[in-house]
């Protein structure tokens, strides 16, 4: 007993150890990625001016955490220079040759902060799943968080996605505290930690209808116990109703506070809403009514509500060979079955099933897990055309890690079958994570045919997000070769991981070519030219005489090699 006891305790901390160790010896290989590049010194702006203009399309708190890595590492930021107009992109580019001979260190202590955020996020997970199943059941969990190549892909990164994750599942996690305790303190706490995810990311808002579904059939639940004869439920309806309404305005403290209260209350005639939504609400309001949350938040949440609705062409969706502008219903389905493990999606029917049949959690339990789940994958499925990632479904990975842990805590796992199969299968598991090391953003499973075949599925950040400067640096050393023509995705100048490159033209010229598969299926974007250092917008065909020809080597799944002989290969 006391073996296992001791057992019991190492495992979690064993697991998160390997997670801290995988992410950070993979990003070392890694160059810095699209979003990273805009993030990480709006962040460090964020935080010396207080201006959340800047990148205001994301709130402000998973930006600003990497971002406290400035204060020992003393970065070249130039804040005059946006004081007229706050854009993240030219910041991005001041940032990088301000600061270039520590650019890419500078990122690394960026990046550690992520991976503990990560971890942190691993560990809610196992503690959330050990109060509810037991230590198996958390067990199970972590194991499930700790090898999925999706986690291991954003966890590394300097952007919003594993961060704001981590913040939506403090606030269920915080919520389900409240509805077990119902006391004082998880009151505030629950309204603290909604705030909070308000904060990481403008997505965390469907938390609202989250929990006021769940309180909703709470007080189902006791208005049919008053029918049924139980009068003591009468004041606990009035009691729930006013503890939502403490939560939503701590929440709204916190959101407040997270902007320091910058252009709140500011009237709502006073803005200018480029999205529907907002325009429709403005419309049926006096102007004169004061909003009672930040300028900032407002406008960036317009923003995003905007680009949600689609009919941009800088945000073409892309799927399995199609493009639009409106995107597919069932992206996020697709996206999510082919960039997960085979044995992940073999253990989500047999957890759906379990639950189902009998679910050893209380109904508190159950909300928690499949509501936001629900509501999740059904805004993102429905209402909104912009599907260019998996990772914007990353907070719904843990709570389907979180529900997968119930297999420990029944009998499916008392007899010598079910240990075969789930042993069977968390064996099938950990093999992407450790085959396709450190290239996880580029992960697909044998579904879609492997990383190699990915293309043929998904682009963007679901395969190429500009992560493989120094895998092409290594080529070119291999093969000796000194200059490239380079159609690269990123934003990061390619000089900068020691790659001396010009720009290829339309007309297929001489030379070895290095050409990004994102432009090769047709993602519109920019390129940066080799001298002088301006941008030149590439649209959907540009790179199109490529797509007849045969690679001589793929790079890490995202960059294709081509050699070019009187225009031919």
């Amino acid at each position: 007993m006391k073996k296992q006891s001791f057992l019991n305790k190492i495992a979690p901390w064993s697991l998160l150890i390997v997670f801290a160790l995988i992410c950070y010896f993979s990003q070392t290989e890694k160059s810095i990625t699209v979003d990273e590049f805009s993030h990480f010194p709006s962040g460090i702006y964020n935080i010396i001016t207080f201006d959340w203009r800047m990148d205001r399309e994301s709130p402000p708190l998973i930006k600003c955490i990497p971002a406290v890595t400035s204060i020992i590492t003393k970065p070249k930021i130039d804040t005059k220079l946006f004081e007229k107009e706050a854009n993240t992109w030219s910041l991005g580019y001041h940032f990088m040759y301000n600061n270039w001979n520590k650019y890419k260190e500078l990122f690394q202590y960026g990046r550690c902060i992520i991976i503990l955020l990560g971890c942190l996020l691993g560990w809610l997970l196992y503690k959330f799943g050990t109060e509810i199943y037991g230590k198996r059941g958390g067990l199970l969990a972590l194991f499930l968080f700790v090898f999925n190549p999706n986690i291991l892909a954003h966890s590394r990164l300097i952007t919003i996605d594993i961060g704001a994750s981590c913040a939506i599942f403090l606030s269920i996690y915080c919520f389900w505290k409240y509805l077990k305790r119902r006391d004082s303190f998880s009151l505030i706490i629950s309204g603290g930690s909604l705030g909070l995810a308000q904060l990481s990311k403008f997505t965390a808002f469907f938390l609202y209808p989250v929990f006021i579904i769940i309180m909703c059939i709470l007080a189902g639940k006791r208005i049919f116990n008053i029918r049924d004869g139980d009068n003591n439920d009468k004041p606990h309806l009035v009691r729930d109703f006013g503890h939502f309404l403490v939560i939503f305005f701590v929440s709204l403290l916190m959101i407040n506070a997270g902007y320091l209260f910058s252009g709140t209350f500011t009237p709502i005639g006073d803005y200018s809403f480029l999205s529907g939504p907002l325009r429709k609400i403005s419309s049926f309001v006096w102007g004169t009514l004061p909003l009672p949350l930040p300028y900032d938040y407002i406008t960036g949440l317009d923003s995003q509500l905007a680009i949600s609705a689609g009919n941009n062409p800088f945000y073409t969706s892309y799927l399995m060979g199609e493009h639009s502008l409106k995107g597919w219903w069932y992206y996020y389905i697709i996206a999510f079955t082919v960039k997960n493990p085979l044995a992940f999606l073999v253990i989500l029917p047999i957890t759906v099933a379990i639950w189902m049949k009998k679910s050893v959690a209380k109904i508190e339990d159950s909300l928690c897990i499949w509501a936001p789940v629900i509501v999740y994958l059904f805004y993102f499925s429905f209402f909104t055309h912009i599907p260019i990632g998996v990772r914007f479904l990353l907070p719904v990975f843990p709570l389907l890690f979180l529900a997968a842990g119930n297999i420990a805590n029944t009998n499916f796992l008392k007899n010598k079958t079910g240990t075969i199969i789930i042993s069977v299968l968390a064996f099938a598991y950990l093999i992407p994570a450790i085959s396709n090391y450190p290239n996880y953003l580029s992960y697909f499973n044998t579904i879609a045919g492997g990383p190699h075949n990915g293309y043929l599925w998904l682009i963007d950040s679901n395969l190429d997000w500009g992560q493989d400067l120094p895998g092409l640096k290594k080529y070119m050393e291999e093969n000796d070769i000194k200059d490239i023509k380079l159609g690269y995705f990123g934003r990061v100048d390619p000089e900068m991981y020691g790659i001396e490159y010009e720009l290829p033209d339309t007309e297929l010229e001489e030379g070895v070519h290095a050409i990004s598969v994102n432009f090769l299926v047709g993602r519109p974007y920019y390129l940066l030219k080799e001298d002088p250092k301006d941008l030149v917008y590439v649209d959907l065909d540009y790179f199109e005489k490529y797509r007849a020809l045969k690679p001589i080597e793929i790079i890490n799944n995202t960059i294709y090699i081509f050699k070019v002989e009187n225009g031919g290969i």
